[in-house]
C-alpha cells in the first residue's frame, strides 16, 4: 500500500537535496505549475466535464465542509486563549488544505487521474475561493490591516486556473481540436513531479519545533479530527464505496495549504506557525493519506 506514497516522498527528497547541494528553485518551479500545469488540468478534466446538479451540489457539501473546519478551528483557538495574530494564524493553517498540489498528487497516486477532477472541484471552488476571500479577511484582521475587497475579488478572477474555467467552459460550445486536449493532458501531467519538488525545496528542517502546541493541534484539527468527522457522517448518511467519496474525504485530510502559508506570512502572520505547520503537514500526511486509503479499501 506504499507503494503510490513512495514516488511523492522521493519527489520531495529531490527537491530538498536539490536545494542543499544547489539551490531553491521553487518558486520559479510553483510559478510554473500555477500558470501552466493547473491550468491545462483545468482544461483537460473541465472541457469533457458535464456541469449538471450533481456538479453544483459537491461544490456547495465542498464549501460546507471547509466552512465547518474553519468554525471548529476558531472555537478551538479561543479555547487555546491564542492573541488575534496566532488565532488568525491557526485557524488559516489548521483549515486550508493543499488540495492541489499535494491533493492531485495522492488522487492521482491512489485512484488514478480520472479522479483528480473531483479534486480539482473540491481545490478550485472550495479551498481556494474560500481562501482567497473568506481566508483573506482572516490574514488581514489577525494582522491588524484593513481588508481590500477590490484586491481580494481581482485575485479571485486573475488567478490562473480560475480564468481557464471560464475559458474552457466558453469552449465546451465548440469543438475543439484533439491536439489541444492531448497537450493539456500532457502538461497536466507535469503537476505532480514539479509541485513535489518544488515542495521538497521549500522543506526547512531548522527550528521546525518551534510552537510546537500550535503547530499539532493544528495539524491534528486538519488531518485527523474533522477528517474522521467527515468520513463517519458519510458511512452513516451515504457509504465510502463509491470513488468520489474517497476522493473528497482524502481532499479534506490534505496538510496545509502551501499558498496559505504564502499569503499569512505576506499578510503579517506568525511565520514559525504557518512554515512548521506546511513541513511537518507534509512529511505526517505521507502516513495519514496512507493510513485513510487503507481504511477505505
Amino acid at each position: 500500500m506504499l507503494d503510490p506514497v513512495l514516488p511523492i516522498a522521493i519527489y520531495l527528497l529531490l527537491g530538498y537535496l536539490f536545494k542543499i547541494i544547489y539551490h531553491d528553485n521553487s518558486k520559479q518551479l510553483i510559478e510554473f505549475v500555477i500558470y501552466f500545469s493547473l491550468p491545462a488540468i483545468v482544461f483537460s478534466k473541465i472541457y469533457p466535464l458535464t456541469l449538471d446538479a450533481k456538479i453544483f451540489g459537491l461544490i456547495i457539501m465542498f464549501i460546507g465542509f471547509i466552512l465547518f473546519n474553519l468554525a471548529l478551528a476558531y472555537f478551538i483557538g479561543r479555547m487555546m486563549k491564542l492573541n488575534k495574530l496566532l488565532l488568525a494564524t491557526f485557524m488559516i493553517m489548521a483549515t486550508f488544505g493543499n488540495t492541489s498540489f499535494i491533493g492531485f498528487s495522492y488522487i492521482d497516486a491512489f485512484y488514478g487521474q480520472d479522479f483528480i477532477v473531483y479534486g480539482l472541484i473540491y481545490d478550485l471552488f472550495g479551498s481556494f475561493l474560500l481562501l482567497v476571500s473568506l481566508g483573506m479577511f482572516i490574514i488581514t484582521w489577525g494582522s491588524g490591516r484593513k481588508n481590500d475587497t477590490k484586491s481580494i475579488f481581482k485575485s479571485v478572477f486573475l488567478f490562473p486556473p480560475s480564468l481557464m474555467f471560464f475559458i474552457t467552459i466558453l469552449a465546451k460550445n465548440f469543438e475543439v481540436p484533439n491536439f489541444m486536449l492531448l497537450t493539456s493532458q500532457t502538461l497536466g501531467a507535469t503537476l505532480v513531479p514539479i509541485a513535489m519538488i518544488a515542495i521538497g525545496m521549500k522543506l526547512e528542517l531548522k527550528h521546525i519545533f518551534v510552537k510546537f502546541h500550535i503547530v499539532s493541534m493544528a495539524m491534528i484539527l486538519k488531518m485527523v479530527i474533522v477528517p474522521i468527522i467527515i468520513l463517519i457522517g458519510f458511512q452513516i448518511f451515504y457509504g465510502i464505496n463509491e470513488t468520489w467519496v474517497k476522493v473528497t474525504i482524502i481532499e479534506v485530510a490534505m496538510p496545509p495549504m502551501t499558498m496559505a502559508t504564502v499569503l499569512a506570512i505576506k499578510g503579517g502572520l506568525d511565520e514559525k506557525v504557518a512554515i512548521n505547520s506546511l513541513v511537518l503537514g507534509v512529511l505526517l500526511s505521507l502516513f495519514t493519506i496512507t493510513a485513510y486509503t487503507t481504511y477505505l479499501g
